[in-house]
């Protein structure tokens, strides 16, 4: 599997080599292929050119300051089209400045969520039909929960996975709001 890794040069500290141990842990047979944006809404150009390069799926990395999160959802609204025309996903690991003090903080938190979304992509490149049995798992729904999640996180750098997988099992329905449908 290629993996594009999308970086910042404004995030505080240039975690790829970790990046690179994770995915290496994580996914042994994966390579990632790397460029690094020189502004924030320049991620989508740069994800479509990584995905145009081969790349089965992108995953942009970027520490972020709360004043960022409206370039960031116009950045995402750009993602989603990008995401519909070359038929490839594209994830965020977002780190709020508020998430650490420090390069070794830094890496620990982005080790933590670079490997559950490790995980995911995993899955839903190897094996798209396979999620489907994954997709009532708790931690499957930790991690989706937390892709959607990334936004907000930017702004409310206290939402952790657990609340909202909480705020996700709190929607309801007779299978405790895990269905997509």
């Amino acid at each position: 599997m290629k993996l594009g890794f999308l970086d910042s040069i404004f995030n505080y500290a240039d975690v790829y080599e970790a990046a690179v141990k994770v995915f290496e842990a994580k996914i042994p047979s994966t390579t990632l292929e790397r460029m690094t944006v020189p502004h924030l809404l320049k991620t989508p150009l740069f994800s479509k050119m990584l995905l145009r390069n081969g790349a089965d799926a992108v995953i942009v990395f970027l520490t972020m300051l709360e004043e960022d999160a409206a370039e960031l959802d116009l950045v995402h609204e750009k993602i989603i089209d990008l995401e519909l025309s070359e038929m490839k996903p594209v994830y965020f690991c977002i780190i709020s400045d508020s998430e650490f003090k420090d390069q070794g903080e830094l890496e620990a938190v982005m080790a933590d969520r670079l490997g559950i979304i490790a995980e995911a992509v995993s899955k839903i490149v190897s094996s798209p039909s396979g999620l489907a049995g994954d997709i009532a798992n708790q931690d499957m729904t930790s991690a989706m929960s937390m892709f959607g999640a990334f936004s907000s996180a930017v702004t409310e750098p206290e939402t952790s996975s657990e609340q909202a997988s909480s705020a996700l099992d709190s929607l309801g329905g007779e299978d405790g709001g895990k269905s997509l449908f």
